[in-house]
């Protein structure tokens, strides 16, 4: 009687014993996963960032006078209603729990990929602001471009 071999593992001939590829290939998928979500994410966490600042500081221009208003009413809505900070508690949670090893490795596979693309993103914005604060200094006063 054979014995009998465990599901997706396939025996060649020559007595290699080797996995399918279909299991090799799923658990690196999580990491491609991961990196999509960090740019689903990364946006809205900029976006509710943009809207803090903008209910939090003074509001004026032509038609509004001096800057004096603020959007401090809209300011509950815009930290209770915005899906961003859940998103991020559920990051923090997820996070804790795969270091603490509570979940399977396809869940670190998806936080690699996804604090991956943080940091890209984060050394990429550190080297644009580095050299648009150099392009200004250099500039001088007198000759500074008061473009975007």
């Amino acid at each position: 009687m054979r014995p009998r071999r465990p599901a997706g593992v396939v025996v060649r001939p020559l007595n290699f014993t080797v996995r399918s590829r279909v299991d090799v290939l799923l658990v690196p998928a999580f990491g491609f996963l991961g990196f999509f979500a960090g740019t689903l994410f990364s946006s809205q966490v900029m976006r509710w960032g943009a809207l803090l600042w903008v209910s939090t500081t003074t509001h004026g221009g032509d038609f509004l006078g001096p800057p004096k208003r603020r959007l401090l009413w809209a300011l509950p809505f815009v930290a209770l209603f915005h899906s961003a900070p859940y998103l991020i508690a559920l990051l923090i949670i997820l996070t804790i729990c795969t270091l603490q090893g509570k979940v399977g490795s396809p869940w670190l596979w998806f936080l690699g990929g996804f604090y991956t693309y943080l940091v890209i993103m984060s050394l990429t914005l550190l080297k644009a602001y580095r050299k648009r604060r150099m392009r200004n200094v250099t500039a001088g006063p007198n000759n500074r471009w008061r473009g975007p």
